[in-house]
Parts: structure tokens; sequence; C-alpha cells
């Protein structure tokens, strides 16, 4: 088994060998999925944003008239509420696009394969349902073990102060969503080797410089996008802040749309180097096909 940095070598190698793969295969048309999503994604959690800001000040007004505690209560529930749904829009953006792609990103996945190595994986309706609610379930799992692994963060941080504190709560759980994202795509083609989900968190736990691999470049993508987007509302006016500041927006915001996008061709690029997809028993062949790269 290659070492935790042959793997990170390999997923990055392939983020450059997928993006020329898409473009020689005539593929990089899927990114026409991501762009109505990432919009829908990012303008909702903008709006919710500032819902939660408009209440937040309302209550900072009103606190001092506020008389009894349903009046507490009732302002308190707003703000969680909102608050959860900007979470839900922003933080959780990166797993509901995994969820909500998981078609496309399979039938993506399959494609390559099949140019790859001649497999052929014949459509099968309930079979896409799977995939979906595959999917689901992995990135629920993930999350609930992400936040898991950032409370335990949060209370190690807690001992320290300073550069160390600040360290610990921005680098750890930044490195443990790595691997979760990573996670997401890699098991899309350990499905298709019948792996059930235990079987795959093994192999994935074995290959973890490979989901770190493929869940950064995915995440620093998305996050950028992210950050640059919140940023701009507040921006200066005048003409060259703007457009310098839109010219980043729109780079980052391509970034962010190519990103599942060649984050599943990495991920199935380096599987077949790493099993050789070829010999997957559960693959039909396509008549006299010869296996390309």
């Amino acid at each position: 088994m290659k070492n935790f940095f042959d793997l990170l070598l390999l997923g990055y190698k392939n983020y450059w060998k997928g993006v020329q793969f898409l473009i020689r295969h005539k593929l990089y048309w899927y990114v026409i999925f991501p762009v109505g999503l990432f919009m829908l994604i990012y303008l909702l959690g903008g709006y919710f944003l500032r819902v939660e800001n408009r209440i937040s000040l309302e209550l900072s007004h009103t606190a001092s008239g506020i008389d009894t505690l349903n009046e507490m209560t009732w302002f308190t529930a707003k703000m969680i509420f909102i608050d959860s749904l900007h979470m839900l829009f922003t933080k959780f953006a990166l797993y509901i696009v995994v969820i909500i792609l998981a078609p496309v990103l399979s039938l993506l996945s399959e494609k390559i394969e099949e140019i790859i190595t001649g497999n052929k994986y014949p459509f099968r309706f309930m079979q896409l349902v799977h995939d979906v609610q595959r999917g689901a379930k992995i990135a629920l799992r993930n999350i609930m073990w992400e936040y898991f692994f950032i409370v335990l963060v949060l209370g190690l941080a807690s001992f320290f102060d300073g550069t160390v504190r600040a360290v610990l709560i921005f680098s750890i759980p930044m490195c443990f969503g790595f691997y979760f994202y990573g996670f997401s795509f890699i098991d899309y083609i350990n499905e298709r080797r019948r792996l059930n989900i235990q079987q795959s968190v093994y192999f994935v736990s074995r290959h973890r410089g490979l989901a770190v691999a493929i869940g950064s470049i995915y995440s620093i993508f998305f996050l950028s996008y992210h950050a640059v987007f919140f940023k701009f509302e507040s921006l200066s006016t005048d003409t060259a802040t703007q457009l310098l500041w839109g010219t980043i927006l729109v780079i980052t915001f391509s970034l962010a749309v190519i990103a599942p996008i060649i984050a599943i061709t990495s991920a199935t690029l380096s599987m077949h180097e790493l099993v050789d997809l070829s010999k997957n028993e559960f693959a039909t062949k396509k008549p006299e096909t010869q296996p390309n790269s």
C-alpha cells in the first residue's frame, strides 16, 4: 500500500490530468449542472445571512423592552432558526452539492471508467435512486463525524492561548473536512465495486492521503468563492475596487463550479491506478473496445 504522501501526490496529479481528460474527451459540458445549484445555494445563504443580521439588530434594539420570557424565547428561537438555515447553505453546502449532484457525478464517473477501461454499467433507475440514497447517507455520516472531531478540537484548544489555539481551531477541523469531502467522492467508485458502506469506510481509511488530496482542492475552490462572495457585498462602490473584486468573484465562482466535476474525475483516475478498475467483476465490457487513457 502506498504511504500517505504518495497517495496525496497521486490525487493532486490526477486533478491536473483530470482537467486534461475532461477536455480531451469533451466531458467539460458536465459543469452546467453545478452552475444553477451553486447560485441557488449562495443566494439563499446570503438571504438568510441578511435576515439573521436584521433579526440580531432588532433584538439588540428591543432587548431592553422585552418584558416577558415568552418574548425573549420567541426572539431566541428566530435567531436559532435563521442561523441554522444560514449554516445549512454555507458550511453544509459542500455536502449538499455532493448529495444533489449524486446522479450527475455517478454518471460522469461511470463514463470516465468506461473510457479508460471499457467497463459499462447499464442504466437502471432503481440503481440511480440507490446511488442518491447512499450519497446522502455518506454525507450525513461524514457531517456527524466531522463535527464530532471539531468539538474534540475545540475542547483541546481551550487549554491553549494565542497562536497555538488559533492554529488548532483553524487547521485541524479544515483537514478533517478535506478527508470527509474526499471520502464522498471516492465512495462513488467503491459503490460500483460493490463495497458496502463499512467496507468503503475501511478502504478510504487505508488511503487517507488520496481522500485528503481530493477533498482539499474541492474544498479550497468552493470556500474561496464563498469568502469572496460575502466580502463583495461590503466592499467600496468605487469602480476600480468593484472591477478588481468582481473579476476575482468570477474566477472563484468558475473554480467552485468545476470543483465537484474535476474532483470526481481525479477520484476515478486515481482509483484506477490503485485497484485497476478494468478488473471489476461487476462491470460488463464494451464489445471490441480496448482500454484508453
